[in-house]
C-alpha cells in the first residue's frame, strides 16, 4: 500500500517506523545520487544517504510544511556534503576550468586503469563521472537525478524547487553538450544498485534515536499554519514557544474540510457553454480579489483607451488597471457539442469558440491555478480541480455552481461514472465519490492497494480502473475496493500519463523511457509497444471513435498520432516550441487541440492530414521578473519559456518579444535603457532593448542566478547566484571586477544603496550581508531571519532563507523579506532591526520601494502583495488578484504604478494610491 508523504509524516510521528522505511524505500535513489554528484565517492554518497535520513528522522517533528518533504531533505543532503568536505579540507579543483581534451584524457586514462584491474562496472562509472565533468553543476545535478536517481522532470523540479521548464532545459543543454556519450551515461547511472542493506541499516540506527512524540494523540498544526493574528495575540501575552507548542490543538493531517454547496448565478456557464454568445462574456463571480469589474469589456479600470487587449480584462481584480497575459495553461478540453474549447489555466477557466477561436469566457471562482478538468458523459456537467484542492462542479443548464470541496491538496485525477451521477477523486490509497446532483460526498474507498493515479469507470459502472505510476494496472470493485484483475505493462520507468479507450477495453499508457503501451484491459495482455518519441510521454488520449491515440513529449516537444489498431505511427506534429501540457479530440474526431504551457499557444491540427488549422496566443509560463526602463514608459518582463515580452506603460499594449533559449530572470535595464540585461542559465546577456541583437555576454558563475542590480551611476552590474557568491562587471565593457564570497548557501537578491557604495544581499544562508562596493569587503552582517543557518553538527537547518532585499529611496533603511514570511526593517546607520512587518503566510520572495520611499510593496508565495508604510510598519493594503508565487514586482517611476510577475502566467498592472 502507497501513501503520500503527508500521510506517510503523520504516521511516523505517531509512532509507525515502518512509515519511515517506506519513505526511505521512495527517496533514497534520489538522495544518493544527488550526494554522489556532489562527493564523487559512490561509497561515501551511500554513508551520507544514511546520515540524510537519520537527520531527517530526528527532526521530522520541525518540519513545518510535510509536502515540502522532498525540497527538505535536498537541504539537509546538500549540508551533510558540505560538512563532509570542510572536515577533510578537501580543495578540489573545478572540472569546468579543465579543457575538453584534458577530460578525454582523464576519461580514456580512467578507462586504461579500470581495464587492467579487470573492474568493468567501475571504470564505467569514472567514464562518467569525467564526462559528467564536462557539464555546469546544475545540469550535472539535473542529469544524475534524473538517470541516477530515476525521478521525473516534475519530481526533480520539486526536489530542487525550481520550475520544470528550468528542468526540462537543463536537461536539454546537457544532452547537447553530450549527444554521443548519453547512451553510456543512462546505462552507466540507470544500472547501478545501492547497497542492498541500505534501508535496513538505516531503519536499525533509527531505532536507537526513536522519535519523541508529541503530547497529544496527534501531531501539532505547525505554528506557522496558525493565522497571523492569532500568533500576534499570543506573542502579545508573553507566551514563550513552548507555551505556544503546548496550547496548539490536535491536529490531523487527513482532516477534510467540511463538505459545502455554493450556488452562485452563472450565466456565463448557462448563455456561453449551451449556446455560445460573444457578447455575454463574464458572469458574476463572489470569491476575493476577482470580481470589481464586472460586465468588462465596458468596465472602469481598464487601460488608458481601453487599447490593451480586451479579453485579458475581464475580471480584473480590484485597484488593477490591466491584465497582461491569460495564464499559464494546464489542461484543455472540448464541450460535449464541439462549440467551445474549455482552458484550465493559473487565473482561471478560459472559453473558446471553436469556430472563430476567440475567447467568449473566463471563469475565475478558483483562487488558485486550475489544474484538471472533466465532463460528464452527456455533457451537462463540468468538474475542475484547482491547485489548493478546492472541487468545483458547473452546470451547464441550470448555471449553478457547487463547491464540493476545499482542501487539502488532492492529486489531479477525475473521473465521472456512465451515468454522470457520481464524480471519483483519489490521493494517496483512497478514492471518494460525490453525488453529482446534491454536491455530497457519497462514500469513499480506503486502504487501497495501490497509489491511486489515473482513474476510469467501467462501461457499466460497477468497477474503476486504477493506472499507477510504476504502470500497474488494478481492476476494482466500485463499492467494496477489492481487485477484480490486476495486470502491468513491461515499462521499468515512470508512468507520467494514461487514457482509456471510449469502449473501455483499451487502455493507453505514456512512460518516461518514451514508450507508450497499449494494454488490453479485459485479459491484461499487452497489445502494442509504440515507439518513437525520445523520452518523457506527457499525454496520450484517444479519439472518440478509439481508432486514433494522440500523445505529446515533455522533451521532444511534439504530437504524434498513431493508428491504435495497427500500431503504426501515422504522422508527428512539429509547431510546439515547449512542454505540451494538454491535447484534445474534438467530438466528431476530425480536430486536435494541444496546448504548450511552455510556449503559450493552443494549436488546432486537421486530424487527416495534419496540418495546422489555427494557433491561439497569449497564454504565457511563469513570469519571473519584471523591470520598467528608466523613463517608465515601457516596461520588460522575463518568462520561464526564455522570451522577453515589452509592454506600453500607459496602455498595455504588447509592443514586441524578444524569444530566447531558456528562462530568464534578473532583469534589468541600463541607465539609457538601451541595453538590457538579464541572467539565462549560467550566463548574464546583454542585449539592444530596441532590436534585441546581444551586445556581449557575461561568464562565470557555476549556478544560475536569481537576481540582478545596477549601481545608480550605470558603471557596475551586480549577480546574486547559486554558487553563493556575487560577482561585479563593468556594465559598459563586460569585464569582471571582482567576486564577494562570504555566503554558505544560495544568493537570492541583491540592491545597491542608492549612493552605490553598498551592496546588500539576501541568501538562504538566512543572512543578510553589507558590502563595500569599492574593496569588496564585508561591513555587517545582519541576522535575524528565523531558520538562522547553522553547521550540520546542529541538525539541518531551515530552507527558508533570505529571499529578497531592497533599500529605501534615501538609503537610511533596507528591507529583507523571507522564507518565514516576514519583513524585517533594518538601520543602515547601525546595523540593528527598527521594526518587523507580519502578514504574509508564505515566503516574501519580492519587495520594492515606491520612489518617494512613503510606500514598501511586498509580493509573496501566498500569491498577495502587501503594501506597507515603512516608516510605522503600518498595513495598508493588500492586493489581491494572482493565484500563484508572486515572482517580481516593481514600481514606475513617478511611483503611481506598480506591476508584478507571478508563476499564474500574469503580469497585473496595479494603480497606487500615495
Amino acid at each position: 500500500m502507497e501513501k503520500d508523504d503527508i500521510e506517510l509524516i503523520h504516521s511516523i510521528l505517531l509512532g509507525d517506523e515502518h512509515a519511515f522505511s517506506i519513505l526511505v524505500k521512495k527517496y533514497q535513489k534520489s538522495v544518493h545520487a544527488l550526494a554522489w554528484r556532489k562527493i564523487g565517492d559512490f561509497h561515501i554518497a551511500e554513508e551520507i544517504t544514511q546520515d540524510t535520513f537519520l537527520q531527517a528522522h530526528k527532526k521530522l517533528a520541525s518540519l513545518k510544511n510535510p509536502s515540502q518533504f522532498a525540497g527538505w531533505l535536498y537541504v539537509i543532503t546538500d549540508r551533510l556534503c558540505r560538512s563532509w568536505f570542510r572536515k577533510r579540507q578537501l580543495h578540489t579543483q573545478s572540472l569546468e576550468t579543465i579543457s575538453k581534451e584534458t577530460l578525454e584524457e582523464t576519461a580514456y586514462s580512467n578507462y586504461d586503469r579500470e581495464q587492467r584491474e579487470g573492474t568493468a562496472v567501475e571504470h564505467r562509472r569514472q567514464i562518467v563521472q569525467s564526462l559528467m565533468a564536462k557539464l555546469p553543476e546544475s545540469e550535472r545535478t539535473v542529469m544524475v537525478l534524473y538517470y541516477l536517481g530515476e525521478m521525473s522532470g516534475k519530481e526533480i523540479s520539486k526536489f530542487l524547487g525550481v520550475s520544470p521548464n528550468t528542468v526540462r532545459s537543463r536537461l536539454q543543454r546537457a544532452r547537447k553538450r553530450l549527444k554521443n556519450e548519453e547512451q553510456i551515461i543512462q546505462e552507466t547511472l540507470g544500472g547501478i544498485p545501492l547497497s542492498p542493506n541500505l534501508i535496513e541499516n538505516i531503519m536499525r540506527n533509527v531505532d536507537t534515536i526513536k522519535q519523541p512524540s508529541p503530547s497529544g494523540s496527534k501531531p501539532f498544526l505547525p505554528l506557522a499554519a496558525l493565522g497571523s493574528s492569532a500568533i500576534l495575540i499570543i506573542l502579545l501575552m508573553g507566551a514563550s514557544n513552548q507555551f505556544i507548542a503546548r496550547s496548539q490543538p490536535p491536529y490531523s493531517f487527513d482532516a477534510q474540510s467540511e463538505s459545502t454547496i455554493e450556488i452562485v448565478d452563472a450565466p456565463v456557464i448557462r448563455s456561453i457553454i449551451s449556446k455560445p454568445d460573444v457578447q455575454n462574456r463574464v458572469g458574476s463571480d463572489t470569491l476575493r480579489g476577482r470580481n470589481s469589474n464586472k460586465g468588462l469589456p465596458t468596465g472602469t479600470k481598464s487601460m488608458k483607451n481601453n487599447t490593451a487587449q480586451e479579453a485579458m480584462q475581464w475580471h480584473l481584480p480590484e485597484d488593477a488597471k490591466a491584465r497582461l497575459g491569460k495564464g499559464k495553461i494546464n489542461e484543455i478540453q472540448y464541450s460535449s457539442d464541439g462549440a467551445i474549447l474549455v482552458v484550465a489555466t493559473g487565473i482561471g477557466i478560459w472559453l473558446y469558440d471553436t469556430t472563430t477561436y476567440q475567447e467568449i469566457g473566463l471563469l475565475t471562482a478558483h483562487t488558485s491555478a486550475v489544474e484538471c478538468l472533466a465532463f460528464s458523459p452527456d455533457g451537462h456537467l463540468l468538474a475542475s480541480a484547482d491547485d489548493a484542492g478546492t472541487l468545483l462542479l458547473w452546470h451547464r443548464s441550470t448555471g449553478a455552481q457547487k463547491v464540493l470541496t476545499r482542501g487539502p491538496k488532492w492529486a489531479s485525477n477525475l473521473a465521472f461514472s456512465p451515468d454522470g451521477k457520481i464524480l471519483a477523486r483519489g490521493r494517496g490509497d483512497t478514492i471518494r465519490f460525490w453525488d453529482t446532483i446534491t454536491g455530497e460526498e457519497k462514500d469513499a474507498l480506503t486502504g487501497l492497494p495501490a497509489h491511486i493515479g489515473d482513474l476510469s469507470f467501467s462501461p457499466d459502472g460497477k468497477t474503476i480502473v486504477n493506472v499507477t505510476g510504476n504502470g500497474e494496472i488494478y481492476i476494482l470493485d466500485r463499492i467494496t475496493g477489492e481487485p477484480q484483475k490486476t495486470s502491468a505493462v513491461p515499462t521499468t520507468d515512470h508512468v507520467f500519463s494514461t487514457a482509456f479507450s471510449p469502449d473501455g477495453k483499451i487502455v493507453a499508457i505514456g512512460s518516461r523511457d518514451g514508450n507508450i503501451y497499449l494494454s488490453d484491459l479485459n485479459t491484461g495482455e499487452l497489445k502494442f509497444t509504440l515507439t518513437g518519441h525520445s523520452e518523457d510521454v506527457e499525454r496520450v488520449t484517444f479519439s472518440p471513435d478509439g481508432k486514433i491515440l494522440a500523445s505529446s513529449s515533455y522533451l521532444d516537444e511534439t504530437v504524434r498520432l498513431w493508428d491504435v489498431h495497427t500500431g503504426e505511427h501515422r504522422r508527428t506534429l512539429t509547431e510546439h516550441t515547449g512542454d505540451i501540457e494538454g491535447l484534445a479530440f474534438s467530438p466528431d474526431g476530425k480536430t486536435l487541440a494541444s496546448s504548450g504551457s511552455g510556449d503559450g499557444t493552443i494549436r488546432f491540427w486537421d486530424v487527416r492530414t495534419g496540418d495546422q488549422k489555427h494557433a491561439v496566443t497569449g497564454h504565457a509560463d511563469y513570469v519571473y521578473s519584471v523591470a520598467f526602463n528608466p523613463d517608465g514608459k515601457f516596461f520588460a518582463s522575463g518568462y520561464a519559456d526564455g522570451s522577453i515580452r515589452f509592454w506600453d506603460s500607459e496602455t498595455g499594449l504588447h509592443l514586441k518579444t524578444f524569444k530566447k533559449g531558456y528562462e530568464t530572470s534578473g532583469l534589468v535595464f541600463s541607465e539609457d535603457g538601451k541595453t538590457l540585461a538579464y541572467a539565462e542559465g549560467l550566463d548574464i546577456r546583454l542585449q539592444d532593448a530596441g532590436t534585441g541583437e546581444e551586445k556581449m555576454r557575461l561568464t562565470g558563475h557555476t549556478w544560475g542566478m536569481h537576481s540582478m542590480a545596477l549601481s545608480p551611476d550605470g558603471d557596475t552590474l551586480a549577480s546574486g547566484s547559486e554558487d553563493m557568491t556575487i560577482r561585479l562587471w563593468d556594465m559598459r565593457t563586460g569585464a569582471h571586477k571582482k567576486t564577494l564570497n562570504g555566503h554558505q548557501h544560495r544568493v537570492y537578491s541583491v540592491a545597491f544603496s542608492p549612493d552605490g557604495k553598498i551592496l546588500a544581499s539576501g541568501s538562504d544562508d538566512n543572512t543578510v550581508r553589507l558590502w563595500r562596493v569599492d574593496t569588496g569587503e564585508t561591513e555587517r552582517i545582519l541576522t535575524g531571519h528565523a531558520g538562522e543557518y547553522e553547521g550540520i553538527d546542529n541538525g539541518p537547518s531551515s530552507i527558508e532563507g533570505v529571499k529578497s532585499v531592497a533599500f529605501s529611496p534615501d538609503g537610511k533603511t533596507l528591507a529583507s523579506g523571507g522564507g518565514d514570511n516576514v519583513i524585517h526593517l533594518w538601520d543602515i546607520g547601525t546595523g540593528k532591526r527598527k521594526m518587523t512587518l507580519v502578514g504574509h503566510t508564505h515566503w516574501v520572495f519580492s519587495l520594492a520601494f515606491s520612489p518617494d520611499g512613503r510606500t514598501l510593496a511586498s509580493g509573496s508565495v501566498d500569491s498577495d502583495i502587501r503594501l506597507w508604510d515603512p516608516h510605522t510598519g503600518q498595513h495598508k493594503k493588500t492586493l489581491t488578484g494572482h493565484t500563484a508565487w508572486v515572482r517580481s514586482i516593481a514600481f514606475s517611476s513617478d511611483g503611481k504604478t506598480l506591476v508584478s510577475g507571478s508563476d499564474d502566467g500574469s503580469v497585473l498592472i496595479w494603480e497606487i494610491n500615495p
